[in-house]
């Protein structure tokens, strides 16, 4: 394995251990704040019927400890949610590592209709390369993982770009805890598509309002007037301070009915919550991380040209956020707006901060999708036996790059303990691949090219070394009909097949992945239309691969050979069962299965 497994579960118990001392420290805050407050009650109640100023100085000193203690209180509140979401990322390496490839997101909504090879390589959706390794908590991050699936093979990067993507993949997993805390601080944050901009929770259009700064610069200064009459004229200084209560609630009333004072449009204590937990990703040690990747560092510094960190920019929203996060309980929200007009200032300062920020949103969110994309892209290592970082032709002749030399690669989303390796070599060659039904054939050519998407992210590979061109890879395996479409499934195979010969007289490099070619129609225009094929994509620049049951397709191309290599797989018999060894092997084989496999469910001649 690439990681131990013991290491993660060990971890499990002790993030549990934490979690149950969590929860007892804050049953105990709760207990205390609620008698504090009752204290604080009681004062004022008998302040005011017994005329006892000093008990209102009592009363202010509960009410100072019942501050402190909520503060204390959401500080352990937060320790344990984020120590509880540590919990579930753990829980996903476990079950990632043994193979489970049923993530939280399945990426099902990022499938492309008519993509080179999404259909076939199960890229996205259930079970799939995306919902095994995704570890992205933002729509950002999410949407970046899929995208680098989808279009990596085609986005013209060069072998320098990709190798900067490897290093800062390499630098990111060297420290798994460090990426199991990044995402459990991520976990929770705004996932749903737009809903993560901050710019549109921080209501567009809405500027600074000089009530609001009135109101919070004079509000407060009302208290002076009880203090005095505490001292010249005690008998009326309770009188004051009731007024000056009156007046800040009825302030604070006129301020929510007119939506003047509140949180800008958009932004509710819910949200609030969610994106100081995105952004305190960064307050959590990412910039404290001492990366050694040029690129990570670039991300970090979010293309700041004074080089100040990302967080310098971020940290002013954080603690308005703290400063927001104190009007989560209603009770203290209404005690805290009469004593001070806290909405009022939470208000003024979210919006002083848009100002000063507006234009760096974008680019925040992007760079941590990104780092998040880097994280999940590093899972590969986590579940492979072994894995390497792939090297890449150092050439832009299209004729070199049509190569890759797969030495040990397996299937990402087969069992751990159970799959089979297999090594393979193409040289401007197309493979033919034969060998029986559920022998691996299929298998075969999507771990090809399932290897060659991870290795053009930049993503470690599960194999013992891989070296490949950079080519598109172009695919027909899993052909469906469509009615609407008036799509037979022999037409619908014809319609991507021809997609993959016209992309091929482009001269540029390619690589065509086949799956029993023109299956739909008799044997005779199948080989007929096979070696039409065969010769359209038989060029320099081109290799490939093709599984065929089609015997007299063999036959026709060993008379010529040019460019076809063969391979196959094979198996054993006992008078039960067949035993796949799902080895790949030079060679053709000509052995058939389906008779045996019918007989094994009682489809026989006559039932016998």
């Amino acid at each position: 394995m690439g990681s131990d497994l013991s290491s993660f579960e060990k971890r499990g118990e002790g993030i549990a251990e934490a979690i149950s001392g969590l929860e007892k420290v804050s049953l105990r805050f709760s207990i205390f704040r609620g008698l504090t407050f009752a204290a604080f009650a009681a004062c004022l109640a008998s302040g005011y019927f017994a005329g006892l100023n000093y008990i209102y100085i009592v009363g202010g000193l509960f009410l100072a400890v019942f501050i402190i203690l909520c503060i204390m209180h959401a500080a352990t509140v937060k320790t344990l949610a984020f120590m509880r979401d540590l919990k579930v990322v753990n829980e996903r390496y476990i079950s990632r590592i043994n193979g489970i490839s049923e993530g939280v997101y399945d990426g099902d909504e990022y499938y492309v209709k008519n993509h080179d090879y999404c259909q076939d390589l199960s890229i996205v959706g259930k079970k799939s390369v995306y919902a095994l390794f995704n570890c992205a908590e933002t729509f950002a991050g999410r949407k970046r993982f899929a995208d680098k699936l989808l279009f990596s093979h085609n986005s013209g990067a060069s072998v320098e770009d990709i190798k900067s993507v490897q290093e800062a993949v390499k630098d990111i997993s060297s420290d798994p805890e460090f990426m199991q805390n990044f995402q459990a601080t991520a976990l929770g944050a705004p996932l749903d598509s737009e809903a993560g901009d901050i710019a549109k929770l921080l209501a567009p259009g809405k500027t600074r309002s000089v009530t609001d700064r009135i109101v919070v610069f004079l509000l407060p200064l009302l208290w002076i007037i009880p203090i005095v009459f505490v001292f010249v004229n005690p008998t009326y200084a309770k009188t004051a301070a009731l007024g000056v209560l009156a007046v800040n609630l009825i302030v604070w009333g006129i301020g929510i009915f007119t939506g003047k004072n509140v949180l800008p449009s958009g932004i509710t204590i819910r949200k609030i919550k969610m994106i100081r937990k995105l952004y305190s990703v960064l307050e959590e040690g990412l910039e404290e991380k001492e990366f050694k990747s040029p690129y990570l560092k670039e991300l970090i510094l979010c293309g700041s040209e004074d080089g100040s960190l990302m967080s310098a920019k971020l940290s002013g929203l954080c603690h308005i956020l703290s400063i927001a996060d104190l009007r989560s309980q209603p009770l203290f929200a209404l005690v805290i707006n009469l004593v001070f007009p806290l909405d009022y200032l939470t208000n003024d300062l979210l919006l002083k901060w848009k100002g000063e920020n507006e234009t760096r949103y974008d680019i925040m969110l992007d760079n941590l999708g990104e780092i998040e994309c880097l994280i999940s892209m590093a899972q590969v290592a986590f579940t492979s036996e072994q894995f390497t970082y792939p090297e890449f032709v150092e050439s832009d002749d299209p004729s070199e790059n049509a190569f890759f030399d797969g030495d040990t690669i397996c299937h990402p989303l087969l069992d751990p303990l159970t799959r089979v390796s297999n090594s393979i070599r193409l040289d401007s060659e197309i493979a033919l691949i034969t060998g029986s039904n559920m022998s691996g054939k299929t298998t075969m050519i999507r771990t090809v090219g399932i290897c060659s998407i991870l290795a053009y992210m930049g993503a470690p590979v599960p194999a013992k070394s891989l070296k490949l061109g950079r080519m598109r890879i172009m695919s027909s395996m899993r052909i469906v009909d469509s009615i609407e479409e008036n799509m037979s499934t022999f037409k619908a195979e014809l319609v991507r097949i021809a997609g993959i010969v016209d992309a091929g007289r482009e001269e540029r490099p390619m690589m065509f992945l086949i799956d029993e070619i023109f299956r739909g129609t008799n044997s005779d225009d199948r080989t007929e239309g096979a070696l039409t094929v065969l010769s359209d994509l038989s060029a320099p620049y081109i290799c490939g691969m093709m599984t065929t049951h089609d015997y007299a397709l063999v036959d026709r191309t060993e008379e010529k050979k040019g460019s076809i290599v063969y391979f196959h797989f094979s198996e054993k018999y006992t008078d039960t069962d067949i035993t796949f060894d799902y080895k790949l092997t030079e060679g053709v084989s000509r052995v058939s299965n389906a008779a045996f496999l019918m007989k094994l469910v009682g489809i026989d001649k006559g039932g016998e």
